[in-house]
């Protein structure tokens, strides 16, 4: 009787193992998807903010004379809600990635992920969460 439970320990043990190896395999798996949609999605709501901008500057320019207020406030809404989700992704990107300095937004950079202007959100994002 006491062998059979040592080896059902044993035979237990191992099972656990391979599932934490198992487990752990799925969890990267996870992990790299997530950080390949923040990737992906800052880029469209960078996207989406610049054509948000652009919309605006048209509309002040075109309408100068006749500005709807309604329209105008639409659109600085849209420009405001933009700026947060874009916001947001960085620091969803700044929580995925397994580093977030200077090296990594050089990196970033010369991979074509982000811009130089956008570098300096980055920058200002880890200064504000890290600001020693």
């Amino acid at each position: 009787m006491e062998l059979f439970i040592n080896l059902f320990g044993i035979a237990l043990g191992v099972t656990g193992i391979g599932y934490a190896v198992y487990e752990s395999r799925q969890s990267k798996k996870l992990s790299d998807y997530i950080r390949a949609h923040n990737w992906f999605n800052f880029q469209r709501v960078n996207t989406t903010s610049s054509l948000i901008q652009k919309s605006k500057t048209l509309y002040k320019e075109k309408h100068k004379d006749n500005l709807d207020p309604e329209i105008f406030e639409y659109l600085a809404n849209a420009d405001a809600f933009s700026q947060e989700i874009y916001k947001e992704m960085i620091k969803q990107i700044h929580y995925f990635e397994p580093s977030f300095s200077a090296k990594d937004f050089e990196r970033w950079k010369k991979e074509g992920k982000i811009t130089e202007t956008e570098e300096a959100f980055f920058k200002k994002f880890a200064i504000e969460v890290y600001p020693n």
